[in-house]
This record gives C-alpha cells, structure tokens and sequence, in this order.
C-alpha cells in the first residue's frame, strides 16, 4: 500500500520528474526556454483549441461534457530539485466519470487515468511561485504543475469534483470552536464555499499555529477541517516567505476507513491508500476523535 505524504519533509523544493517528462537537452534548458513559472494552464474556449487527439482521448475515458472540464497546459522545462527536465505540452481532464492527462511527448495520448471510485484524495500545493495539483487513488497519482495564478480557473471545476465524490452527508463532531479568534484570512476561508463545500454548509475545525524555525522564516497557520462530506487540510505553504494562499489537502470522508496518529502525522486511510499528512499535535488528536 503507497504512503501517499501531504506535505514536503524539507524546506529545500523537491518535486521529482513524471514518468511522462523528458530529460533536458542542454540547449533546452537554456535562458530562451519558459521555466515552470510560466506555465499557465488555460481554459480551452474551442474544440480547435485542443491538440488533435487530445480530447476524442480524454473523452474516451473522463466522459467530458464541457470544455470547461479541459485545460491546456504548455510545455516547460522545470527543475525537479536535483535535475531539469522537460514536461510536455499537456491537457488535463477532469470529467464526469474520470480525471485523465493527456500529454503530446515523447507519443502522444493518455497518459494517466483514474476513474472517480477509485481517488481517494486531492492536494494542491504550493511549491516557490508555482502550484502542484494531485489526484491520488490507490497504487497511482496524476500531478500537474502551473503558475498559481490559474487556481481560480481550477476551483470551480475542483469543487463539481468533489461534488461528485460527495456521498450522503455524514454528521459532524459535537466539538465546536468559534471562528471570532481567527486570523482574519482563515476566518474569510472558513466562510468559503471551498472550505463548506456547499454555501452555509455546517463545519467542525481546529486551527493551529507552526512557529518560526528561524529570525527569516514566518509563522505558518494550519485549519483542520471536517464538512458533512470531507476531510480537508489547509495551511500556509510551506515552501514560501509569505503567507499569501493556502495549501489544501481533500479526502473525500464516505472513503476514509481508518485514521491513526503517528509521531509527526496523522495517517489517513482513503480507499485503499494509505495518505500521511504532517500537521500540529493538537489536529491530529482533533481528527482521530472525530473520525474514530
């Protein structure tokens, strides 16, 4: 069983290669190049916009109803930490019945496809000035990376994702915190329909607190989140000086079938993979009672 690890053990970026990416040629990875902070995924507004083969592929296996469902992602060159590499100009699809990367290198066609019974969970994470967008399912994991500024265009279509993989809702923990004492970002996310998942929804949430290791590093907030239909981890990323965004970590609650508190994480259990996510003692505790 995979452990699929939420957050970065180092500070240092580290984000190794897909199996679809190329290796760099030395003229490649030259300055007239696009870096990884460039690559800005895209709605596709046409069918002409898509690369052939592309979305008759996607469709196949997504079951795409709108192409709002599909994002064109242009090739870069990125550094996975130790080496560059390239990643192929790509089309993610995120459809009714399953998420699915397209890519046109090193042959063209799908590469990745995870049908929705089978995720079992969602993380988007910060990394420097550019984002990591995960599914997880059991023995697989399709990632994409893209400038951060694209995430407003990625949430809506998230949040019908999520939708999808609802269920019935399940009841929340009597515990109740008040959201008065909270820094007034997570108070505004608290309120959001990305955090209620439904607009007025009922949450249950713990919120914490990672103090500075160093006179130029920041405190870094952290919300434990529970919904009538989710597990959700968010806090401040953790490979920035700054605080500006979220990281998010998503389980879908009708598949978590255990949850255990480890040393330094909380194991979570979510349709057959096994998900560590690095967070505060004190949410930890919080997650284990409400989802023992």
């Amino acid at each position: 069983m995979p452990a699929l690890t939420g957050r970065a053990t180092s500070r240092r970026p580290h984000d190794p290669a897909e199996s679809w990416e190329l290796e760099c040629a030395e003229e490649e990875g030259g300055a007239g190049q696009r870096g990884i902070y460039d690559v800005f995924p895209r709605l596709a507004r046409r069918e002409e916009d898509v690369p052939p083969g592309a979305l008759e592929g996607l469709n196949a296996g997504c079951s795409l109803s709108a192409l709002r469902q599909v994002f064109l992602i242009p090739m870069a060159v990125r550094s996975t930490g130790h080496e560059k590499v390239v990643s192929p100009a790509s089309v993610l699809g995120i459809g009714n019945r399953a998420v699915g990367l397209w890519t046109e290198k090193p042959r063209a066609g799908v590469k990745v496809l995870i049908p929705l019974e089978r995720l079992s969970a969602i993380e988007d994470v910060t990394i420097l000035l550019y984002g990591r967008l995960s599914f997880f399912s059991f023995g697989d994991r399709l990632t994409i990376r893209y400038n951060t500024l694209a995430r407003s265009s990625l949430r809506p279509v998230l949040l019908e994702l999520r939708q999808r993989l609802a269920g019935a809702p399940l009841p929340l923990p009597q515990e109740q915190e008040s959201a008065a004492e909270l820094p007034i970002k997570w108070r505004r996310l608290l309120r959001s329909p990305q955090v209620r998942f439904r607009e007025g929804a009922p949450v249950a949430f713990r919120y914490a607190v990672t103090r500075r290791r160093s006179p130029d590093d920041i405190d870094r907030g952290q919300l434990l989140v529970i919904n009538p239909h989710e597990l959700l981890y968010l806090c401040d990323p953790e490979e920035a000086s700054h605080n500006y965004g979220e990281d998010s970590f998503i389980v879908p609650r009708p598949r978590i079938t255990r949850v255990r508190v480890r040393e330094k994480y909380l194991e979570v259990a979510s349709n057959g993979a096994r998900l560590c996510l690095r967070m505060a003692p004190e949410l930890r505790q919080a997650a284990a009672r409400w989802l023992a």
